[in-house]
């Protein structure tokens, strides 16, 4: 058996057919490319979303570590300022010469000449829970 040679059939209905077969390959390519092109495009703008989320979320977490950061700092703040105002407070008396005299007398014991001191202990100042210390 010998191959006889195959030739094709040049008429307006194959050539219709082959065209129509051609556009209709053309077609499916094309849709092929679209769907592609819709996929990537997909991609990109969900990981155009994802990174700016996780972005804004980071950004968030730095807020509150910077807010939380000035709360403390203002703690910071009234407590040095409320000593810096006790610290003036004790300044101003330890100028009054009345009270330096007060101060020396009870934390150091000293006395004026002839004069004896005598500390009692702190249960000896109250009688029946009262204090009787001025």
């Amino acid at each position: 058996m010998s191959k006889a040679p195959i030739s094709q059939i040049d008429n307006s209905f194959t050539r219709a057919k082959s065209l129509a077969d051609a556009k209709a390959a053309n077609a499916s390519r094309r849709k092929r490319v679209h769907k592609r092109r819709l996929v990537v495009l997909g991609a990109l703008l969900l990981a155009v979303f994802v990174i700016g989320f996780v972005r804004l979320h980071a950004i968030n977490a730095e807020r509150e570590t910077a807010n939380d950061n000035i709360r403390s700092a203002q703690k910071h703040l009234s407590k040095a300022q409320k000593q810096k105002k006790a610290l003036k407070v004790q300044v101003d008396q330890l100028n009054n010469e009345a009270y330096l005299e007060k101060l020396v007398r009870s934390k150091y014991y000293v006395s004026k000449s002839g004069e004896v001191i005598f500390t009692l202990p702190a249960k000896a100042n109250r009688i029946g829970g009262i204090s009787i210390t001025k």
